[in-house]
């Protein structure tokens, strides 16, 4: 599922499918264009170092800064993914 693509963003962001049989709340993938992949865990264990890796990386690659703006808007795909996930793989109820 893409929750941005490059015609009107910046960002071409999307929930990376996997075998059924590997995926789960943790292991669900969330890809930045050809930037970076984390995995579900990941955003939730630090998700502003995630974004600090995409940050440099993006201003590595294509030498262009990246605006407040376009971290937030990010930070929203990243935000989305893991409230999909949160929906796709809800935890058990004790």
């Amino acid at each position: 599922m893409a929750y941005s693509r490059w015609g009107s963003s910046r960002w071409y962001t999307f929930w990376a499918g996997q075998d059924i049989a590997t995926e789960n709340r943790d292991t669900a993938r969330f890809k930045v264009g050809f930037v970076a992949a984390f995995t579900a865990a990941e955003l939730q264990s630090d998700i502003e170092h995630c974004l600090t890796i995409v940050m440099e990386k993006e201003e590595s690659q294509f030498r262009s800064l990246v605006s407040d703006e376009e971290r937030e808007e990010l930070r929203g795909y990243m935000l989305k993914f893991l409230a999909d996930v949160d929906k796709a793989y809800p935890l058990p109820i004790t």
